[in-house]
């Protein structure tokens, strides 16, 4: 990365910032330290001299002179000052000549003075107390060690600071350049994608954080779109496989009506206009269930009777099941409420009964059931016919796929995947259960623990005609 793109960037400044406060933060704690040194040895000094001097004040003076003498004596580095002065101010013993312009309270207090040795001047803090016999104690410190301290302390934290500042700056300057990195990293990796690489993912580092999240969360939305466009690669090689075959078809029967009869011609396109009718069906359900993935069909939800629709259906398709010597029965509650679209739910169930009625054989039986469940309607579309092969059950509700058993039985293999889309719409799931013998689809609105529901046993016909139960 160049100088001044890591300098454009939003890390970079995120590091500076970083690094200004760091700085502030350590100069605070270190003004604290050596206003807290600075102060704390200056009380500590002026309430000890304080403390000796009220002592001192109140001792004899046969006591009092030879313990100023030793206090000057074990002085070597010429900080302290003593004053004995008498009751009219004459000085009697200590290296101060004269009393010092000081309160006489007990209390220390910061004057310059001449050096004890008389070359120069400094600050020093003075306590004085008048005596018993009506002379002056006076006693002071020189402020010289600790000013000293305080420019050792003071000089310390410069000298520390200024590490302290390059660290911060450095460790922000680091973990900037980390994170621009990563952030590059990601968007070479989505211009990939852009540039249609769809297997291409974001890359996620080894310890997860705030980013990875993210990463992740883009890395499962990549997935879904790479299945999503693999699905759409998939119709369109089902929609030109299906649609090839009758266009084909149309095809060389058109040749063949060029050269035969006009007596036959009628007959060839009446075959022609089958195969374009069976080419239109199969458009026509493709786009049906693209506008029900859409969503499009929501705005029309309102409160429904399942039931009712039930009943629709199977007045719908009575004489047809009779026609075919089917037994068709319908079991149904006297309403089963729901809020959907009632077109759509209808056009499932009749996908349902229309299969149900195709493949259950001559004097075979369907049964159409309806029930409140626990969490919503449940619907079931039973039939004793071939029923759907272990190897099927997973292919069945994919579009063009139909099961090996009826592959005979004509049809677009379309049926099921619109009623399962149509499901899905109305936050349904659509599967195929258990059964003795025949196929057994559910609709209900939450899956059970397994999808093998309870078998439903196979009746006996009373009589090849339709009939009603609770209908």
């Amino acid at each position: 990365m160049r100088i001044d793109e890591l300098l454009r960037s939003m890390a970079f400044r995120l590091a500076v910032v970083f690094a200004i406060v760091v700085t502030l933060s350590t100069s605070a704690v270190f003004a604290f330290v050596y206003w807290h040194v600075a102060n704390s040895d200056m009380e500590r000094a002026r309430t000890s001299l304080a403390d000796e001097v009220g002592k001192a004040a109140g001792e004899p003076m046969a006591q009092l002179q030879p313990e100023l003498e030793r206090r000057l004596t074990r002085d070597l580095r010429q900080i302290e000052y003593v004053g004995l002065f008498d009751a009219k101010g004459q000085h009697l013993y200590g290296n101060i000549a004269s009393l010092p312009a000081i309160p006489l309270d007990g209390h220390s207090h910061v004057i310059v003075t001449t050096t004890p040795d008389g070359t120069g001047s400094e600050q020093a803090f003075f306590v004085g107390r008048s005596r018993p016999d009506g002379g002056t104690l006076v006693m002071g410190r020189s402020l010289y060690e600790i000013h000293a301290l305080q420019q050792s302390v003071l000089r310390a934290l410069a000298i520390g600071i200024g590490p302290t500042i390059l660290l911060a700056l450095l460790v922000g300057i680091l973990l900037s350049l980390r994170a621009t990195r990563r952030l590059s990293a990601i968007h070479l990796a989505i211009d990939r994608v852009i540039q249609g690489n769809l297997h291409e993912r974001l890359p996620t580092n080894q310890i997860p954080d705030g980013i990875d999240e993210v990463v992740q969360s883009v890395n499962r939305m990549l997935d879904e779109i790479t299945r999503l466009v693999n699905q759409l690669r998939q119709v369109g090689d089902n929609i030109a496989h299906d649609l090839r075959t009758p266009l084909t078809a149309a095809r060389v029967r058109l040749e063949r009506a060029i050269a035969e009869p006009d007596a036959q011609l009628r007959a060839t396109a009446e075959q022609i206009l089958g195969d374009l009718d069976r080419a239109l069906t199969t458009v026509s359900a493709l786009l049906r269930i693209s506008q029900i993935e859409s969503g499009l069909q929501r705005s029309a939800f309102a409160q429904l009777d399942v039931a009712q629709l039930c009943r629709e259906v199977f007045s719908f398709y009575a004489p047809l099941a009779e026609a075919k010597s089917i037994t068709m029965t319908l079991q149904a509650q006297a309403k089963v409420p729901f809020v959907g679209d009632a077109d759509l739910l209808r056009e499932a169930l009749m996908n349902l009964v229309d299969n149900a009625i195709k493949f259950a054989p001559q004097d075979g039986r369907v049964r159409i059931l309806v029930e409140n469940g626990a969490t919503g309607p449940r619907l079931e579309v039973s039939d004793d016919g071939p029923g759907v092969a272990p190897a099927d059950r997973d292919k069945i509700f994919k579009r063009f796929c139909r099961a090996a058993a009826t592959k005979s039985v004509p049809g677009n293999g379309l049926g099921l995947s619109m009623a399962m889309t149509i499901a899905e719409v109305h936050g349904l799931t659509l599967r195929l259960a258990d059964s003795p013998c025949g196929a057994c689809f559910e609709m209900a609105p939450a899956p059970r623990p397994s999808a093998i529901e309870r078998p439903i046993g196979r009746q006996r016909p009373r009589r090849k005609s339709t009939k009603t139960a609770n209908a």
